[in-house]
This record gives structure tokens, C-alpha cells and sequence, in this order.
């Protein structure tokens, strides 16, 4: 299983910001289905293939976004460097990938 460590002072304020960025299409390439709490990016070669669960980790104040694949491997070569980017573009002053 591998994962993309994110710190931040509220971890659980980021994952809102995250949710309300998407539900106000800030945030276009990527969805939320908060019945499973999970992301996935909306491209179609990566939709039906990979997604993050997220845990927080509220002592050390960091997220840890868990990559779940089907195995494709195109699109878990790409997975971790399209979330960096939404991130990255996003958060970037709230927000230290580790």
C-alpha cells in the first residue's frame, strides 16, 4: 500500500477545504464520494482504477493519503503526481508533502 504523507496545522480542516474546493468546482479533476470518504481523479483513464483513503494523524498533524489501485499500471504510475499537483496548486501555503 503506498501512501503521500501531507502536513498541516488542522488536518481536518484541509480534508474540508479539499471537499468544499471540489463541491464548488474549484477543484475540476478530482471528485469526492463521501459515502466510501474517498477521493478519486475524474480523468477517464484513472476514474474506475485508483483512489485515496484518508487518516489523519491529529497528534503529528498530518494527513496520510492511501492509494488503492486495481492494479492498472498506468495509472498508478501517475496517481501520487496528480494529487501533488491539486495539492500543490491549491494549498500550497498551508500544506508541506513530506
Amino acid at each position: 500500500m503506498n501512501e503521500l504523507n501531507v502536513s498541516t496545522k488542522n488536518p481536518h480542516a484541509l480534508i474540508s477545504e479539499i471537499i468544499d474546493k471540489i463541491n464548488n468546482n474549484d477543484i475540476r479533476s478530482w471528485l469526492y464520494n463521501d459515502t466510501d470518504e474517498i477521493f478519486y481523479h475524474k480523468g477517464p483513464q484513472y476514474i474506475d482504477h485508483i483512489y485515496f483513503k484518508v487518516k489523519v494523524d491529529d497528534a503529528r498533524g498530518i494527513l496520510k493519503f492511501i492509494l488503492y489501485s486495481d492494479g492498472n499500471e498506468f495509472a498508478e504510475s501517475r496517481a501520487f503526481q496528480l494529487l501533488e499537483g491539486m495539492l500543490g496548486r491549491h494549498f500550497s501555503g498551508k500544506i508541506q508533502i513530506m
